[in-house]
């Protein structure tokens, strides 16, 4: 009988430590409710008064995200707005030049660019459209693909939310440059999720082998669903090694110019990005929990892409920056970072020639 009730109590003390501590645990790593939650209810609004004399470039501009963005940069004077998008954007531009001229407002330089952003020559076509900017001051990077079965890019990969993201921003970067009326430097913003927290136990890295193929080559079923915010975890990784590189480039003098890289989370909504989740009861539980009007998600992104040079290296959430995902501060994360890095740029020098002189800047 002594024995019973001690193992009784062992096993309420198990249970209650379990419970104490377990969960908590297990929401940090894997669902962030209480970030969600704050996002849910929060309202930010553009801190940024007049973007007067700046250029904004921003891809997936004809999506949810990106067209109500550029439409609060219209609204708040800014001189060119290039939206870049593999539909046309006219009917966006069409949108912004009608709303400016029912309030008497002056209209900007609008230019839509279509590009396949899926290939790497899509990429590079951006990238050569761009040099003939005279500045840039802000790039927002909204361009992304839900996919619920396999998708493949024309060059095999899976994880094209990716690598055309990294590639974009390696072909923009020596084009940053601020406008005389930007007090501030550039800023390019990567577009991360929730997501990835979910994900992230789908997301270990071989002891052999590559670990950009190992997440490429999913099977149908649970890492497919995952697929978004697997590709969007590795662009945090990239995003995170690109800011320290180029704060080391910047800090050795060798001759670029002070760029700010962060990423921005913009919470969730329903658009027609995520309206496929309505079929399927978790994910539409979980968008439900946090969701909110898309109109307020973009204004999250469009603080995320004027912040100074403070928020550097960080994710940005509405009005405040938000810490990384405890995966990814780990030693093994860190490593997982290294081999993101690595293997992208093997992947991408091998196949678009001029991002090499851009990675041997950021050695």
């Amino acid at each position: 009988m002594a024995n019973s009730t001690l193992y009784f109590a062992l096993a309420g003390t198990v249970f209650v430590i379990g419970l104490t501590y377990g969960i908590p645990l297990f929401f940090a790593e894997y669902f962030p409710w209480q970030s969600l939650w704050k996002q849910r209810h929060g309202r930010p609004t553009v801190t940024t008064n007049s973007y007067e004399g700046r250029t904004v470039l921003i891809t997936g501009a004809n999506g949810a995200f990106g067209s109500r963005a550029a439409k609060l940069f219209a609204h708040r004077d800014v001189e060119t707005l290039v939206l870049v998008d593999v539909k046309d954007c006219g009917g966006v531009k069409q949108e912004i030049e009608a709303e400016l001229s029912d309030m008497g407002k002056a209209k900007p330089n609008i230019l839509v660019w279509q590009a396949d952003l899926m290939s790497f020559a899509g990429c590079q076509d951006l990238g050569k459209k761009a040099r003939d900017l005279k500045n840039l001051d802000h790039v927002l990077m909204t361009a992304g693909i839900l996919a619920f079965n396999r998708r493949e890019s024309p060059e095999g990969w899976e994880t094209f939310n990716f690598l055309s993201g990294a590639l974009i921003s390696l072909l923009l970067l020596p084009l940053l440059k601020s406008s005389p009326t930007n007090p501030s430097p550039p800023v390019l913003t990567f577009v991360t999720t929730f997501g990835i927290y979910p994900s992230s136990f789908t997301m270990s890295v071989p002891k052999n082998g590559s670990y950009l193929k190992r997440l490429s080559n999913n099977k149908e079923g649970m890492e497919q669903a995952h697929q978004y915010g697997r590709s969007k975890g590795l662009l945090l990784y990239f995003a995170r090694e690109l800011a320290a590189r180029v704060s080391a480039t910047t800090a050795q003098d060798k001759g670029m110019r002070r760029v700010t890289i962060n990423s921005a989370d913009p919470g969730s909504a329903w658009t027609p990005l995520t309206n496929p989740n309505q079929a399927k009861l978790i994910p539409r539980l979980i968008m439900n929990f946090g969701s909110r009007e898309p109109e307020i998600c973009a204004t999250a992104l469009v603080n995320g892409v004027s912040v100074s040079e403070e928020g550097h290296g960080k994710i940005m959430q509405d009005f405040d920056t938000t810490p990384y995902p405890p995966f990814m501060e780990r030693k093994s994360g860190r490593i997982a970072q290294e081999r993101v890095w690595q293997e992208t740029r093997s992947e991408l020098e091998g196949k678009v020639p001029e991002v090499k002189s851009i990675y041997e800047m950021l050695d």
